[in-house]
């Protein structure tokens, strides 16, 4: 019994190992500033420059960057230092999961940045009960994904994360209606904190992980 504990909290540290290179952090804060592309791009839709499809396929295109980014570092720079961990059926179940948030957050990022975009030409009013219910709506979700996340994958910081995640749409109008500042600078502000927590950890990461040294085999004689 205590040997099968002992594997189980072996198999949690190694799971929650993935969160420790900050790689997750930096992909997360940069998927929220994407949201707040939307905005900027407004004006490239109002002068005609661009219409809904080109502006929606390059948003589609910049989402795939911090995506390949996120899946690079991790082949490329963490795998080296950490190696490859064989989890058990429960565990392969969790990557699963981590997998479909992968891909649902890109997702969920370029269309927020389409809202942003629909802000950015028509800006509402803060007080609107029109843009009160999806800001609502998407602080919510936020909370409860993150929350969930955080708890079945074993990333505390994701709890933080889901709070972070839920101000920025509405305090983006707020703060437009009130002191007229750009809507992507919520966004920013936010987005850089992430990846500045996630640019520490992979700092130390480095430190604490350095590449192992690799030998040149001689022959049986060397």
């Amino acid at each position: 019994m205590t040997q099968r504990i002992s594997l189980k909290e072996a198999e949690r540290k190694a799971f929650r190992s993935m969160f420790q290179d900050g790689i997750w952090d930096i992909y997360l804060g940069s998927l929220l500033l994407l949201m707040g592309l939307g905005p900027v791009m407004g004006s490239k839709l109002e002068d005609g420059s661009m219409t809904i499809p080109g502006i929606l396929g390059l948003l589609v295109g910049v989402a795939c960057i911090p995506m390949l980014g996120f899946w690079a570092s991790k082949k490329f720079i963490t795998t080296p230092r950490i190696g490859l961990v064989e989890f058990g059926p429960a565990r392969k179940a969790k990557r699963k999961k981590v997998r479909l948030i992968l891909s649902v957050s890109v997702l969920v990022g370029v269309v927020m940045a389409l809202v942003g975009l629909v802000m950015a030409n028509n800006p509402p009013t803060w007080v609107s009960v029109a843009w009160l219910i999806p800001a609502g709506i998407w602080g919510i979700n936020s909370v409860v994904v993150f929350s969930l996340g955080a708890y079945y994958l074993d990333f505390p910081r994701a709890y933080i994360y889901g709070w972070l995640y839920a101000l920025p749409f509405p305090t983006s109008i707020l703060l437009y209606e009130s002191f007229d500042l750009p809507l992507i600078m919520p966004y920013a502000v936010v987005s850089g904190g992430m990846m500045l927590v996630g640019l520490v950890l992979f700092i130390r990461f480095l430190r604490d992980y350095p590449l192992p040294e690799r030998r040149l085999y001689d022959g049986p004689n060397g």
